[in-house]
Parts: C-alpha cells; structure tokens; sequence
C-alpha cells in the first residue's frame, strides 16, 4: 500500500519527475530483498535521471 491506501503503481508519476526515481521513492517492493544499496539509485544519484538532468 502506498500513500492513502492506493498502490505506487496506481499512482501516475507527476509531471517533471523521473518514473524511476518516483517509483523506488513511493513504492516499498521496489527495494524489497535488497541487501545495501540499489545499484539504479545510486546511478542516478551519481549520473541524474537520463531524459532529465543526466551527466
């Protein structure tokens, strides 16, 4: 369940804001089993959000 009871997936991404990040940011299965860090969140974290502000 994401904010107010509605799934992150059922949720559209906002205008201007990368669907990756949105996703991994709103969505708990999205880092679900992971041990450390995600490897694309510390790419865009590193690198931007390609499409937005990619290095």
């Amino acid at each position: 369940m994401g904010l107010f009871g509605t799934s992150a997936k059922a949720m559209s991404v906002p205008k201007r804001e990368c669907p990756q990040c949105w996703q991994h940011a709103h969505d708990p299965k999205a880092h679900r089993g992971l041990r450390g860090d995600c490897p694309q969140c510390v790419d865009h974290m590193v690198n931007g959000c390609p499409g937005f502000n990619r290095r």
